[in-house]
């Protein structure tokens, strides 16, 4: 889908999955199982849809990644504890549109976390771990990487030191503060709740509008604004900034992009009479 210069598709970083329970927090199983059904295991199948843009601005090609999902360099036993689809996922994904790792000019992080920021690094012909992207910048908040340095007990086990680190011995991780321009027409902007240094994506251009929600609105089952997830650190603040973005999407076209849904991983929100919402199924 074309917004103003920047074409934009979805690629796959790779299923797995996670606890239903966990996923939907305080909403009981016989409500969310009904529209998310869980396997034998209680886990219920997660995409990561990432955003491949591609684009020409002021005479400069940009291709750019927004996250990327889990990667490739777990052990099986981690991978088969959240039974990730497997290896090379996101390099198949991109080839699939014809690029390349090298082509990637700039690759956007929403945050840390090893489900989004994963396929950051890989393991080289000598076993050392190096960015996986040799050619772009990776941009994260400067409050997600700090916190990505000193990480609260309860988020440790999410933010893995080989998916930033070799950024950073590289040169090649920058950060920013707040909302920020990008490029023309691309911008993050916090998006606190889930963690604090959560960012999201605002692609404009040509009259249309695209958000590319991250954990804020993991799925499009999770749309009800009360409906957070248990790995939500603040979930009153998480509420708070789901409605915020919600009167921003609602009803106007925009294009929102749900992270890990597997089936619904863009659509358009709208209200019913009673207030619910909804979201219509719309593909990139």
């Amino acid at each position: 889908m074309q917004f103003g210069p920047w074409d934009v598709q979805i690629v796959s970083g790779g299923t797995f999955r996670l606890d239903g329970g966990a996923m939907f927090g305080t909403v009981p199983k016989v409500v969310w199982n009904k529209i998310y059904p869980a396997d034998e295991d209680n886990q219920i199948l997660m995409d990561t849809n990432c955003l491949l843009v591609r684009g020409e601005v002021d005479g400069k090609q940009h291709v750019i990644l927004v996250d990327n999902g889990n990667g490739d360099k777990e052990t099986d036993d981690f991978m088969a504890r959240f039974k990730f689809q497997g290896r090379g996922v996101l390099d198949a994904s991109l080839a699939e549109h014809g690029v390349k790792p090298a082509d990637i000019t700039l690759c956007i992080l929403t945050h840390l976390h090893f489900d989004h920021a994963g396929g950051s690094t890989r393991f080289d012909a000598n076993g050392s771990t190096v960015p996986s992207f040799p050619n772009a910048r990776y941009v994260v908040q400067a409050q997600d990487l700090a916190d990505a340095r000193q990480p609260h007990l309860r988020v440790k086990a999410s933010y893995l030191p080989q998916n930033w680190e070799p950024l950073e011995a590289a040169g090649l991780l920058d950060t920013v503060d707040g909302s920020t321009e990008l490029l023309p027409g691309i911008s993050v902007r916090p998006a606190p709740g889930h963690i604090e240094g959560l960012q999201n994506v605002v692609i404009e251009g040509g009259g249309k509008r695209l958000v590319y929600l991250a954990d804020l609105i993991p799925t499009a089952r999770h749309i009800q604004p009360a409906w957070v997830m248990g790995y939500d650190l603040d979930v009153v603040t998480c509420v708070d900034e789901r409605q915020k973005v919600l009167a921003e999407v609602t009803g106007n076209g925009t294009v929102c992009v749900f992270e890990h849904d597997p089936d619904i991983p863009a659509g358009t929100v709208s209200r019913d009479a009673k207030g619910k919402y909804l979201v219509a199924p719309l593909a990139l």
